[in-house]
């Protein structure tokens, strides 16, 4: 894994007087855009035991990392699909069961099973998310650094140049720090959504305190 600090060499350079709590609330905020942008950041969840009554769950994500989409999920091995709100396939009653054919995803790093389950199944959920730092991460995935540390430095010195009122403040000279930043998001997600990163990106979680 892949610390904030890690990316100060692409960002310090060039806005001269920024401390580093600041900067690195800031590689952050970028972070969290590049990955929401670009599902390149990958995990493979442990499997997930489905319990008979029970439609909602937490995905148990690396620590620090909330869920951006789901990119695979299977029942027992079977495939099944991502519904939204409003999709006829949930059933909003409540009263039927059976085995799960979709989840939806909530708030808060959780999701749901589209009809209640009607028994406990070992295992039975195997899924392949996308994630984003959340708020208060420190450590990143590597590829982040590895593949797109320079283009995210820059990215955060446009934020950076754009705050009023600083030594580094050139909210007018921003747009050339930005504009790689923006391509290599773009470029990320092209790569993402051509599975580049199915095997590649993917680690496998850590629970707090292990």
């Amino acid at each position: 894994m892949a610390s904030l600090s890690d990316f100060l060499p692409h960002v310090l350079p060039y806005v001269a007087g920024c401390s580093r709590p600041l900067a690195e609330l800031h590689i952050r905020n970028v972070l969290m855009d590049f990955c929401a942008w670009a599902p390149i950041a990958q995990q493979v969840l442990d499997p997930i035991t489905v319990i008979q009554g029970v439609r909602d769950y937490d995905f148990e994500t690396e620590a620090g990392t909330l869920v951006t989409s789901v990119r695979e999920v299977t029942f027992l091995g079977r495939p099944l699909a991502i519904y939204k709100l409003g999709d006829p396939q949930i059933d909003y009653t409540g009263q039927a069961a059976g085995p799960p054919s979709g989840i939806v995803l909530n708030a808060n790093n959780a999701f749901s099973l589209n009809i209640t389950p009607e028994a406990t199944s070992m295992g039975a959920l195997r899924m392949v998310v996308a994630t984003k730092p959340g708020p208060q991460a420190q450590q990143v995935a590597d590829l982040l650094l590895n593949d797109y540390g320079y283009e995210i430095g820059q990215g955060v010195v446009a934020r950076l140049m754009k705050i009023p009122g600083q030594a580094f403040s050139a909210p007018g000279a921003a747009f050339a720090y930005e504009a790689p930043y923006l391509k290599a998001r773009n470029d990320a997600r092209i790569r993402a959504e051509a599975s580049f990163g199915a095997a590649q990106t993917r680690v496998r979680p850590r629970r707090f305190g292990t």
